[in-house]
């Protein structure tokens, strides 16, 4: 289950995350994140064949980057290599699992245990050399 959760799920990831970050519960901000991912989008590719599947995103990315910027102020994050807007423009999924991840490396000293239960898991370091370069 690690990892997939923020893939195939990501209103839950976001509603925790707001729920650390202080909006009250998990099923305020996760159904608000279903709502305006699933069925605006939904919508706007049946209602125009596919030409409108962009603009749900645009307001996605509205109502979360509000949350990633609360998370930056409260742990005095960069705002780096590019806006909060753009990155959950272009990579909402990965934004949130990156701002789930963060919460819970930052808060294990403290006793939010309802993060143990998701696992999200980083990726492997890569990198680009030639096969005999090693």
């Amino acid at each position: 289950m690690k990892g997939y959760v923020g893939l195939f799920c990501p209103c839950y990831l976001f509603g925790k995350n707001a729920e650390f970050l202080g909006s009250g519960n998990l099923m305020g901000p996760c159904s608000m994140h279903f709502v305006m991912w699933a069925v605006v989008n939904t919508f706007c590719c049946v209602l125009t064949d596919g030409f409108m599947l962009g603009m749900p995103g645009c307001f996605v990315a509205c109502y979360a980057c509000g949350y990633r910027r609360a998370l930056r102020s409260k742990y005095n994050l960069q705002e780096a290599p590019c806006g909060d807007f753009v990155t959950h423009f272009f990579c909402h999924l990965c934004a949130v699992c990156q701002e789930y991840r963060e919460i819970r490396e930052r808060s294990r000293d403290s006793n939010f245990t309802s993060l143990d239960l998701v696992e999200v898991t980083p990726p492997t370091v890569q990198t680009m050399e030639s096969p005999s370069a090693k």
